[in-house]
């Protein structure tokens, strides 16, 4: 039977030992100040990666051993918002340290121009390289691609190809490629300057393509209609919107066990880099960052996938640091964002951030807490996948949290949800009618976040070769009739 899990920020914290999320820094630190000298950062993002299903997080089934170790020996950030539910607006936040509003990338019209991670420490005299597994960050034109050393910037496409080169219509596991150019790459660089390394791996996202040793592990057998292809699942979900189709326990059951043969298949592959890390004798100068852009739905608001809304099985993302300048054993219970994931790697390099941006160094809440502030007003938007009048809809929906309260706002509809992290964590039961101060005091403060204007720049609009594997890809619904 499916089961609404109780949220990692809101469990009983175990033993550090477990997760692999956002930042890590391979080595253990004493809190000091800026270090002396310029630390390698590793950033690690694992697409759709919902933190209740790590062990670290407090997930039942040994589906992430290495993971769970990995965040043993670092800090692990229990409470995590997400800037958007999609992967696009979602990594442009996680490179910038800026919310979509700032940055200005909402959809697939516009360019990131806003320094990154990797245009900033290039500038600082750093090494930048990446190997990434998805259209989203690899297509040149969004602009997520830029400041990487020439020929050290790779897009492994996530979908296999055809003989002529084309793109075809099979999502797969890509791991091991990743890590082999990871592994190419960090073998070329100059050990006598430091490096900046960012990794993006699709491969927990669906299409759910397990190592058939994981699926006979994790899955029971299933006869529903539900095959964990993305095209059929996005047909699936359409029909859930539409109010011709509802999820059985049995289709959760399937999609929950299928997540969690894939996630350990994973998990494996992942180990090996941190294995490559250790051999290579890269630990102890290097700071590792492992988190996600967004999770996934399984049945907690009646549908499937991801993108269309803010609620917290979509925006609760893990966040993992580990390695030098990182305390060991450490959760931190405070409530951070994706946006702070840049400052505070900008600040474990021990390099000035760019000004203007709208994250924090998460950093503070170890060396100085009293400098972090105990309550922020957090957002996220840029929606997409939403269907009005039988069309796609693009950033209509948009959140606001203060400490465990949560108000959700629908542009199109005018509608508005309250809620209390508190005493119900997967937002279950609407408090607007019952505490208007509360939805006064959010929604003028999101009226005011409404006034940004982004800057990133306009590009033409995807071609017809590229809206085809959006498709594929399931970042174009559409009403499939």
């Amino acid at each position: 039977m499916h089961r609404l899990r109780r949220p990692p920020f809101l469990s009983r914290v175990r033993p550090a030992a477990a997760c692999v999320l956002l930042l890590f820094s391979w080595v253990a630190c004493d809190g000091a100040n800026a270090p002396a000298e310029r630390r390698n950062i590793v950033l690690i993002s694992i697409d759709t990666m919902r933190p209740d299903y790590l062990g670290c997080y407090g997930h039942e089934r040994e589906v992430s051993p290495r993971i769970d170790a990995f965040a043993d020996g670092g800090t692990v950030f229990d409470d995590v918002t997400s800037a958007a539910p999609w992967t696009l607006p979602s990594h442009a936040t996680m490179l910038t340290g800026e919310y979509p509003s700032t940055h200005g990338v909402r959809t697939h019209d516009f360019s990131l121009t806003d320094e990154t991670l990797a245009t900033w420490l290039h500038k600082q005299g750093y090494q930048t390289m990446a190997v990434v597994n998805s259209h989203n960050i690899g297509y040149e034109q969004y602009g997520l691609m830029r400041g990487y050393d020439p020929g050290k910037g790779k897009w492994v496409t996530e979908v296999d190809m055809l003989p002529d080169g084309s793109p075809g219509t099979r999502i797969l596991n890509r791991a091991e490629k990743i890590i082999q150019v990871a592994r190419k790459f960090l073998g070329e660089r100059d050990p006598a300057r430091p490096f900046f390394l960012f990794l993006h791996f699709y491969d927990v996202h669906t299409d759910f393509t397990p190592d058939p040793k994981w699926e006979r592990e994790f899955v029971e057998p299933y006869r529903g209609r539900l095959t964990g292809v993305t095209a059929d699942l996005v047909k699936a979900r359409n029909q859930i919107m539409r109010g011709e189709w509802q999820l059985g326990d049995a289709d959760i059951a399937f999609l929950e066990e299928m997540y969690d043969a894939e996630i350990r298949t994973f998990d494996t592959s992942l180990g090996v880099f941190f294995d490559y890390l250790r051999d290579a004798g890269l630990e102890d100068s290097t700071v590792v960052a492992i988190t996600s852009d967004h999770g996934e739905e399984y049945g907690e608001h009646g549908s499937i996938l991801h993108g269309r809304t803010h609620y917290r099985e979509l925006v609760h993302i893990p966040w993992i640091l580990r390695g030098p300048g990182v305390p060991v054993g450490e959760r931190i219970a405070t409530p951070v964002h994706l946006i702070d994931v840049a400052p505070t790697l900008y600040s474990l390099a021990g390099v000035p951030a760019p000004e203007g941006i709208d994250g924090l160094d998460a950093t503070l809440l170890w060396r100085d807490p009293s400098e972090f502030p105990e309550a922020r007003f957090l957002f996220s938007e840029a929606d997409h996948n939403n269907i009005i009048e039988g069309k796609d809809a693009h950033d209509i929906k948009r959140m606001v949290r203060l400490g465990t309260k949560v108000l959700h706002r629908n542009l199109h509809t005018g509608e508005q949800e309250l809620y209390d992290l508190s005493n119900d964590p997967f937002e279950q039961h609407d408090l607007a009618a019952d505490d208007p101060e509360m939805v006064e005091l959010l929604g003028q403060r999101l009226d005011e976040f409404m006034k940004r204007q982004g800057s990133a720049r306009s590009i033409a609009p995807p071609s017809e070769e590229t809206m085809e594997l959006l498709q594929t890809l399931g970042y174009v619904g559409g009403d499939d009739e």
